[in-house]
């Protein structure tokens, strides 16, 4: 079974509440598989489109001066949220966030992008599309979002005690279940298998216990704590009350990207545990 271990992190930046609390999530998996950070600040810089250009010429250098504070900024942001605990390295891209996000995962090799997420009380959860969703569309890298989890307040440092992992035996899931193991492994928590049977499936839990042994790959089970669910009904909805039940600290998906109209979209359940999960989500994706 492969390693997931990250050497470079990526942490896409707006200097919000919940992207720092990304970014201090982002440091702590950083120390425990001593990886590198690369924290990314998105803007455009754009003169509006009425300016002529002479007023264009002046606007140009008011920008470059812009542009400068912004990367003395994010050092200085950076600095203040993690401190210099790990290697990290300021990173300021012209264009919208999605697109910089999107390249320099690729153009820096990036093996982990992790962004804060709304919680699940906001309204603007549903919104949360806007950025995260897309790079979950756009993106073949691993992708962590994480929340506040409800009842915490304050300077909180990544704890992973127990991880959820749902399996439906397909090479996606496969791939994730080889994530959850890893970062079980790391954190020494208990990994939980979830399997949730559709409503119009006909089968017994010695059944699927059978299959799960099958499917499993040798080994796991000697290296990692680990108890096996077996739930009925929606997938999504399931895989968020057990996390819920379990008090999960992370959730571990796998995805495959699917094209649609000549748009990539991905699975409806992994969308929707990303936008309600009470908890971090890690999606990973499966190369066709």
């Amino acid at each position: 079974m492969n390693r997931f271990h990250p050497g470079l992190i990526l942490c896409p930046t707006d200097f919000s509440d919940r992207a720092g609390l990304a970014l201090r999530h982002a440091r702590d998996l950083a120390k425990v598989w001593k990886s590198r950070l690369l924290v990314l600040y998105a803007n455009q810089f754009l003169p509006p489109p009425h300016f002529t250009s002479r007023q264009i010429e002046d606007l140009a250098r008011t920008l470059e001066k812009s542009k400068q504070s912004a990367r003395e900024s994010l050092v200085s942001y950076i600095q203040e949220t993690i401190g210099d605990d790990v290697e990290s390295t300021a990173l300021v891209i012209e264009d919208h966030p999605v697109p910089a996000i999107v390249k320099a995962a690729e153009d820096y090799s990036a093996d982990l992008i992790v962004m804060g997420t709304h919680g699940r009380s906001d309204i603007n959860r549903v919104l949360m599309g806007s950025v995260t969703e897309r790079i979950l569309r756009e993106t073949s890298r691993p992708v962590l979002t994480v929340r506040q989890k409800e009842g915490s307040t304050g300077e909180t440092q990544l704890s992973i005690k127990t991880v959820l992992c749902p399996v439906n035996f397909t090479d996606v899931s496969k791939y994730a279940l080889e994530h959850a193991v890893s970062v079980s492994l790391a954190f020494k928590a208990e990994l939980v298998l979830l399997k949730v049977v559709e409503s119009d499936e006909r089968i017994s839990d010695e059944e699927i216990n059978q299959q799960l042994c099958d499917w499993m790959p040798a080994g796991i089970r000697d290296h990692c704590r680990m108890r096996d669910l077996i739930r009925s009904g929606d997938a999504s909805n399931q895989i968020i009350s057990v996390a819920e039940e379990i008090d999960a600290d992370l959730i571990v998906l796998g995805a495959q990207h699917k094209l649609l109209r000549d748009v990539t979209v991905i699975g409806t359940t992994t969308m929707r545990v990303t936008r309600h999960s009470p908890c971090a989500v890690l999606t990973v994706i499966k190369a066709k």
